[in-house]
């Protein structure tokens, strides 16, 4: 009877949310968007950030020499596309909130500030930094972030509801990461049924795309507990979960072994060439922060991002920091010996939209946001860091 109340208390409220000129809230990542109304506990819609152009998928954002890129034309589209397929609503005179990364190349702001508040004639529009917007949900001003997205992980302290950019750091290993180790794996261990005849998975030259590896991680993998990741580093001949066979499509079935389905997702854990992991970007961004900021930082742990709901995920990082915490360099530079992780009240994939939802529906977005009178006058968008012009 509760969760019957509950159920139709927030069906109220999405749809106050997502009356007339209701604030407009996106998050724009780098493999999906998130998009919906401010005051709404979750996105309306949840799309990959990609559009047909030409008669092929192409993806939004492009990576060269690790730098993001975007064509114009592709994110106009994709932008009327939520608007105009997806949403069927018009943004004219509605005020819009933009998640965004800290990273975000100022090229792409100034576009992103073009089709709103040109093309689309938004009254207004606000950039929010995803580590800050996540920290809206606990109601705490200050957490440390770290967002496990598709590209790359990112993380970076907030103090007294104050971003610490200067302690951002990123590592590139993410979502992404795992599909090129499942791909690899694929090669080595699996097998293939064509045809009713099996064969050898590398013998097919068979090349799966992002979409399929992506469906492969979320349906089939999952992360081993730390004991267990240990014995496998150090006796690869122990046994493995179950295999698993995927229909690949209609004439096609991919046999998928324990081990792929149990340790794809090592390489999240696993240090690189200079000692570095997801888990050691934590523990150094520990380090830099100043001394009298470290405990509170290490009991506001709020982790976010897609790749962190493979099954398994925060369980085994919170026994791999206590394993870290006690090793060199660690042992003799930080004093921590716990951590607390908060549970924020959403999906860990949408927290950082859930928390532009909060922002939106508060009444001090007005006097934070860029008006498209003072936009068109001057081409100005401020940096929400510095509060300066860009």
């Amino acid at each position: 009877m509760n969760n019957l109340k509950f159920l139709i208390v927030t069906s109220f409220i999405d749809s106050l949310a997502a009356s007339e000129k209701a604030v407009i809230v996106i998050d724009i990542g780098q493999a999906y968007t998130k998009f919906g109304f401010a005051g709404s506990s979750s996105p309306h819609h949840i799309i990959p950030t990609r559009i047909i152009m030409d008669g092929k998928t192409k993806s939004v954002f492009e990576y060269n020499s690790n730098s993001m890129m975007s064509h114009d034309d592709r994110l106009t589209e994709f932008i009327r596309l939520i608007f105009y397929k997806y949403s069927l609503i018009n943004c004219r005179d509605r005020r819009i909130v933009i998640v965004e990364s800290v990273i975000t190349p100022t090229r792409i702001r100034h576009l992103l500030a073009d089709i709103f508040l040109k093309q689309f004639e938004a009254i207004s529009l606000v950039f929010i930094p995803s580590h800050l917007s996540a920290t809206y949900t606990l109601g705490r001003n200050t957490a440390l972030v770290l967002d496990v997205g598709y590209k790359e992980t990112q993380i970076m302290p907030v103090a007294e509801g104050v971003p610490l950019a200067i302690q951002f750091d990123s590592l590139s290993c993410a979502g992404q990461a795992i599909h090129k180790q499942i791909q690899f794996l694929l090669d080595q261990y699996a097998s293939v049924t064509y045809h009713g005849k099996k064969k050898i998975f590398n013998e097919t030259n068979l090349k799966l795309p992002e979409d399929i590896l992506e469906d492969i991680k979320v349906r089939c993998c999952f992360i081993s507990p730390f004991d267990r990741a240990q014995i496998f580093t150090k006796n690869k001949s122990l046994k493995y979960t179950s295999s698993i066979d995927y229909p690949f499509n209609t004439d096609t079935i991919i046999h998928i072994p324990g081990i792929i389905r149990e340790f794809a997702c090592e390489i999240l854990f696993e240090q690189n060439i200079d000692g570095k992991s997801i888990v050691t970007l934590l523990l150094d961004t520990l380090l830099q922060a100043p001394i009298d900021l470290r405990q509170q930082l290490a009991d506001n742990i709020l982790i976010i991002g897609g790749t962190a709901m493979i099954p398994g995920f925060l369980h085994r990082f919170n026994a791999e920091l206590n394993y870290l915490i006690n090793q060199p360099p660690y042992i003799n530079r930080l004093a921590i010996k716990q951590f607390k992780f908060h549970s924020p009240p959403g999906q860990l994939n949408y927290i950082a939209w859930l928390g532009g939802s909060i922002f939106g529906a508060l009444d001090t977005l007005e006097d934070q946001s860029i008006t498209r009178s003072k936009y068109l006058e001057n081409g100005i968008v401020p940096d929400w860091f510095t509060g300066e012009s860009i």
